[in-house]
This record gives structure tokens, C-alpha cells and sequence, in this order.
């Protein structure tokens, strides 16, 4: 991969990272505007509707918190100069797929095969 391509994908994920973080910001200064004393002590008619909507923020969390660690997994790669290697075997990832998903660590065959054995081995738990 060029330098010229390094810094392209650099540039997208940090402003993946940006837009993301700006997110979670909004998300955390709009949740503190309806937590005031006055709303946290009130009981709602609702407990099971709050408590899916406390479930659901959890998991938005969760998942925005992997999505960081991946974006600066990515910068990392970039940094250390393995960005665009497959983990798996070493070969180049696509550059169409790079764009799709600029914090892929697989080329698509070998993501394909992962997906594979993570099915199957769910399959085998159950």
C-alpha cells in the first residue's frame, strides 16, 4: 500500500472517529438534561418500556465503544505500517473493501472462512 493510500485511510478513520465521538457526546449531553433530581425520582407507569430503553442504550455503548477500539486498531495498523494485511494470511486486503469497512483486519476470504467457524462453533453450544 503507498503512502499516499496510508494517508487516505487515515484520514477517513479519524474522521470516523470524530463523527462518532461527536455522538456519543450528543447522546451523553442530551441523557443529562433528562436526568434531573425531579425526573430521577419519579416512577414510571412503564418499568418494563424504561428498562428496554436502558438495555438498548447499553448496547448502543457497547457497540460504540468496539467501534472506537477498531478505529484505533486501524490507526495503529496504519502507524505500525501493517495496515491492509490480512491477519490471517498475510495478503493484501482489497482496497474496495478497505473503503467499505476501513477497519477490517481480513481479506474477504479469510473473513468468510472466520465467519464461518464462529457459526459453527455457536452451532456446537447450542
Amino acid at each position: 500500500m503507498s503512502n499516499k493510500e496510508f494517508s487516505e485511510f487515515c484520514a477517513l478513520l479519524q474522521a470516523q472517529r470524530k463523527q462518532l465521538l461527536d455522538e456519543v457526546r450528543e447522546r451523553i449531553a442530551a441523557s443529562g438534561e433528562g436526568l434531573g433530581f425531579v425526573n430521577q425520582s419519579k416512577t414510571t407507569d412503564d418499568d418494563g418500556a424504561a428498562d428496554a430503553a436502558a438495555e438498548m442504550d447499553v448496547a448502543m455503548v457497547i457497540r460504540e465503544s468496539q467501534e472506537l477500539q477498531d478505529i484505533e486498531a486501524a490507526l495503529a495498523r496504519i502507524g505500525d505500517g501493517s495496515y491492509g494485511s490480512c491477519i490471517d494470511c498475510g495478503r493484501e486486503i482489497g482496497r474496495a473493501r478497505l473503503q467499505a469497512s476501513p477497519t477490517a483486519r481480513r481479506c474477504l476470504p479469510c473473513q468468510e472462512e472466520d465467519e464461518r467457524l464462529r457459526a459453527r462453533a455457536h452451532s456446537a453450544r447450542l
